[in-house]
């Protein structure tokens, strides 16, 4: 723990949202996992845990992480985090629930970064951000760029959550599939449609 602690400083990846790892698993974890140099994964990439299905853990990328095709991210009840010292590229990122995704170098995402965490979930980008268009629909959590993220932002159709800001319609961008119905379930209806090889956005 100490040997890895220290140069995986999980209170700096976090912005120091995060101030001692006690705060994310109530004790210390029972260790790190570390993969050590870059990792490129054929996606789709689906990562997460629920409580009781892996011991206390910190996951660590020394390295960039490439997913060829879509990564979601959905820790549920449990606040394991994912941090990557270098660079996240995929086709599209979703980061839901309690994840807690710490990203030390730039996030580039050709098509949708979704966000919807709850108090505990963070997402925290220390270097450039881009993506086509975010879509974040809870006011919750934390959504960090240090740099400023580049790309249109999406508000939920009838949401009151920035709805006098700068944000579009997410009914002008997506495709009206997904925010047909329930809209509580947009990012299964999403997700879905990744895994299918379908379209998201209209442009």
């Amino acid at each position: 723990m100490a040997e890895a602690a220290e140069p995986y400083d999980i209170c700096k990846a976090s912005d120091n949202q995060v101030e001692d790892l006690e705060d994310v698993f109530g004790e210390e974890p029972e260790g790190f996992f570390v993969h050590r140099g870059d990792l490129t994964i054929d996606g789709p990439l689906s990562i997460g845990n629920d409580p009781g299905l892996a011991p206390d853990t910190v996951y660590v990328i020394d390295g960039d992480l490439t997913i060829n095709g879509p990564m979601r991210f959905l820790n549920a009840e449990v606040y394991t985090p994912l941090y990557v010292t270098g660079s996240v590229t995929a086709q599209h990122l979703m980061c839901l629930m309690d994840s807690n995704l710490f990203i030390g170098g730039s996030l580039t995402v050709g098509g949708l970064l979704m966000t919807e965490l709850s108090d505990m979930g963070m997402l925290v980008v220390h270097g450039g951000a881009s993506a086509n268009a975010w879509l974040e629909t809870w006011d919750r959590g934390e959504v960090i760029f240090v740099d400023d993220l580049k790309a249109r932002r999406l508000r939920m159709p009838e949401g009151e959550y920035l709805e006098d800001s700068d944000a579009d319609d997410a009914a002008d961008i997506l495709l009206p599939e997904f925010l047909d119905g329930d809209t509580n379930d947009v990012p299964g209806k999403l997700w879905a449609a990744t895994l299918e090889g379908r379209p998201l956005l209209r442009h």
